[in-house]
């Protein structure tokens, strides 16, 4: 018996201004991560359009999506994705690195987002020697190394403690601030009182979009 293909998102139509946070929510298995790595290229379109920072990702090929990663888009995953071999100002200029900066002038960048997410001074450490919420900064500012113009948190703050959590909240409403476009996912419900607009996903479809006024928490 041939498998048939199930959709993991359909008819998805959303909008998100520029410099702004949208916050994602809705069930486990609603499509919420895959909407992330689709608008990261990290995921192909079988149908339909993706327009990402001007670009339409939806044509185009694997080395100018990569390029578009490492120069433009940030990705902040849930469980920090960092290099443990590394220290963290080695993993924060890892994209630079990859898009072909030197060395010097890669951990100047680094360093520098480092320091913007609280980090200064820990540049050296490596992740095992810091805690789980320095380790989620660390993410972050490898996200943002070389500023970046678009960044993407798939539940950045699912493993951390609800004042650690918020910390990371005030950061990434920080970037917003910046200009920075930020989308996440979340479960936690306080998260949303970041976002410019929420969008909830339910099985693979977009059901609602509501903008939130009053929006614009950041430390």
């Amino acid at each position: 018996m041939a498998r048939q293909a199930v959709p993991a998102l359909n008819k998805v139509s959303l909008e998100i201004p520029a410099g702004t946070m949208t916050a994602l929510v809705g069930p486990s298995g609603s499509g919420k991560s895959t909407l992330l790595h689709l608008i990261a290229g990290l995921e192909s379109v079988d149908s339909g359009e993706l327009d990402v920072l001007g670009r339409s990702v939806h044509t185009c090929g694997q080395r100018e999506l990569a390029a578009l990663r490492l120069r433009e888009i940030g990705f902040v995953y849930q469980d920090f994705s960092l290099l443990t071999d590394l220290t963290l100002a080695e993993n924060a200029r890892l994209p630079l690195e990859g898009a072909g900066m030197a060395r010097k002038q890669a951990h100047e960048a680094a360093c520098a987002a480092m320091a913007r997410v609280g980090l200064a001074g820990l540049e050296e450490r490596f992740p095992a020697e810091v805690s789980g919420g320095q380790q989620q900064r660390a993410s972050i500012a490898r996200a943002i190394v070389g500023e970046r113009k678009l960044v993407l948190a798939d539940e950045p703050t699912g493993s951390l403690d609800s004042r650690t959590g918020a910390e990371i909240m005030d950061i990434l409403g920080g970037l917003r601030n910046d200009g920075v476009t930020v989308v996440l996912s979340t479960h936690n419900t306080a998260n949303l009182a970041y976002a410019d607009q929420i969008a909830e996903l339910r099985d693979g479809a977009l059901v609602s979009v509501s903008a939130r006024t009053g929006s614009g928490v950041s430390g």
